[in-house]
């Protein structure tokens, strides 16, 4: 476990951070975040990193009126929306010609929805090699 601060909040309040790395879910996520990573971080929109964004400004103009308001979202993975999310990633399944040459599943969809959503809402996790919840 690590700490992060809050560095929006008076006096920056500590957030745990509990590793994953070796608990009952972290081959799963793996294995589904490569099933996943074709179909995500391809619109114009998508900025990877501090590099990609820092490309992307040189040439961006703001108008006077405008105001640019950048969000990390990496540290936000607590406030997203479970439900909504796991129906936008099932859309995205849907309409995915190439999803079956990336898995062996074989009820694609469904598997892997299954699999996300135990993935999205199991908070186990492995603590002094004690399984915890």
């Amino acid at each position: 476990m690590y700490c992060t601060p809050k560095i929006h909040k008076r006096g920056a309040p500590l957030r745990p951070i509990v590793d994953y790395t070796g608990s009952i879910g972290y081959n799963t996520s793996k294995a589904l975040a490569e099933i996943l990573a074709p179909m995500f971080g391809t619109t114009e929109h998508h900025v990877r990193n501090y590099r990609d964004l820092a490309e992307f400004m040189k040439d961006f103009t703001i108008a006077e009126d405008k105001e640019f308001v950048l969000h990390d979202v990496v540290a936000l993975f607590t406030n997203t929306p479970i439900p909504e999310t796991l129906e936008y990633i099932k859309d995205e399944l849907t309409k995915d010609i190439t999803l079956k040459d990336r898995t062996n599943l074989v009820v694609y969809i469904d598997d892997i929805m299954e699999l996300l959503e135990f993935i999205c809402n199991t908070t186990y996790f492995i603590f002094d090699d004690t399984i915890m919840q």
